[in-house]
């Protein structure tokens, strides 16, 4: 990686802005030092108020790794163990099933088969958000739920599970999650702009969290309304690409945790189908070299720290925007560290097949598709946002030959044809859209969604 890789860098971000909407920043740094960081896009899309380097981005899931770290603190100086269960510390854990079997091993390792919060969440109207004010206010959304498998028998990504790790983390320290992280994680390495921000307090320089609009195209919409209140020892929380940084420059040089506990925290476990998790961190191998970090995405937040430790290099992506951008970063990132590898080439491929759908049409892109080398593997979420993005521009033929090209190529999911039928309906060709929908109910036939989509065109005259 030279001053050249950089300097494309700088270029391909600048372009990005402008082909993917990308908004946030990007930083590239190697043995310690700073080579590339570049802000792009909008804090403020309602004010104009612009990205810059300082800018406080949400984190969705990347704070695993700071409870991940907290926990592996408190087992170095022998507060508690990877083995203990959840009822050696919160005795009147509601669920008597999962406070006796559950380790804190399993929590961190989403082996727990603890239940998730989002859809309990989602029923929440805005003043039963404000009530989540602490992490025991989140146990009502999951707690009862029947443990999802035997603890350490499968992976299923839990947030629930981090919101208990929160609460052992509470019970073995005394002091709050959001006061326990400040002094042993954020104060330790410098972050001085990073924090679990009460949702009324002013902060300078926060990004607002945006995506596409999909009903008025050419609008973004602000996701607030999706957001946590607060976040949580799941995720959530506010930090800089800086901040970050020194998170995993204090993380290397031993200063959160000791050497072999760094050991211990700096590698995966059990092979899943984000990469290979660990005690709150994924462990890749690119191209031989390892890649170690957390990923966080929500409505309208993507973000990603990365961490080479055999390079000597970091990389951050912050993102305020749809997740479209954050992929396109995030591959270029892994082809210009270590070069190319089977993920990046068969992302390449599918932006070249896009561009190839936009230029010549659908039955070109599904011809470049048929004759594909058998190495090659779309990636049909990337086909159907592109569609969108298309969409959102107004170009509504080309969105509409993605929408149907990703039909085509995966003419089982359900998924590709409800996203087709709303390109339809969103383009004025209501006719297709309602046979769309129709066969989407054939598949999905409880799909009030879908329903509801057809009673409108019905009803406004198709």
């Amino acid at each position: 990686m030279g001053r050249a890789s950089v300097a494309e860098l700088e270029t391909y971000a600048s372009e990005l802005s402008q082909t993917a909407d990308f908004s946030g920043v990007i930083l590239l740094a190697r043995e310690g030092e700073i080579e590339f960081q570049g802000a792009y896009g909008l804090a403020d899309r309602q004010t104009g108020r612009a990205n810059t380097v300082d800018t406080k981005f949400s984190l969705a899931s990347v704070p695993k790794m700071f409870t991940a770290v907290s926990i592996l603190q408190l087992v170095d100086a022998g507060a508690l163990s990877l083995d203990d269960t959840i009822g050696t510390h919160l005795p009147d854990y509601p669920n008597r099933a999962a406070a006796e079997r559950v380790t804190v091993e399993h929590l961190l390792m989403h082996t727990s088969g603890v239940g998730n919060y989002w859809e309990a969440m989602g029923k929440l109207d805005d003043d039963g958000l404000d009530t989540l004010d602490s992490h025991r206010d989140y146990l009502p959304l999951f707690a009862d739920i029947p443990l999802e498998h035997e603890p350490g028998t499968a992976f299923s990504y839990s947030n629930g599970g981090y919101v208990v790790l929160g609460l052992i983390i509470e019970a073995v320290t005394g002091t709050t999650y959001y006061d326990h992280v400040q002094r042993a994680i954020f104060d330790r390495a410098g972050m001085q702009d990073t924090g679990y921000f009460l949702p009324e307090k002013p902060v300078p320089d926060r990004a607002k969290s945006y995506m596409r609009s999909v009903e008025r195209p050419g609008s973004w919409d602000d996701m607030a309304a999706r957001a946590e209140p607060r976040g949580s020892a799941a995720g959530g929380g506010y930090s800089t690409a800086g901040d970050l940084l020194r998170f995993a420059t204090a993380l290397t040089q031993h200063r959160l945790l000791s050497p072999g506990m760094t050991d211990v925290f700096l590698q995966g476990r059990r092979e899943t189908p984000v990469g290979n998790y660990g005690y709150g961190i994924i462990e890749q191998s690119l191209n031989g070299t390892r890649l170690l970090g957390h990923s966080g995405g929500h409505y309208g937040v993507a973000a990603e720290l990365m961490i080479l430790p055999d390079l000597d290099t970091v990389f951050v992506v912050l993102s305020n925007g749809d997740v479209d951008a954050y992929w396109d970063v995030e591959m270029y990132a892994h082809e210009m560290i270590v070069g190319p590898t089977d993920e990046t080439r068969n992302y390449a491929f599918t932006k070249q097949l896009i561009a190839e759908t936009v230029m010549r049409g659908y039955d070109a892109g599904l011809k470049m598709h048929r004759d594909r080398e058998a190495a090659r593997k779309v990636r049909g979420g990337v086909i159907d946002l592109a569609a969108f993005k298309y969409i959102h521009r107004k170009h509504y033929e080309e969105g509409i030959d993605l929408l149907r090209l990703n039909r085509a190529i995966v003419p089982d999911s359900d998924d590709a044809i409800f996203s087709l039928a709303q390109g339809l309906r969103i383009a004025g060709r209501n006719e297709e859209a309602l046979e769309t929908y129709r066969a989407y109910l054939e598949r999905v036939p409880d799909s009030s969604e879908a329903k509801s989509f057809i009673a409108a065109i019905m009803r406004d005259g198709a």
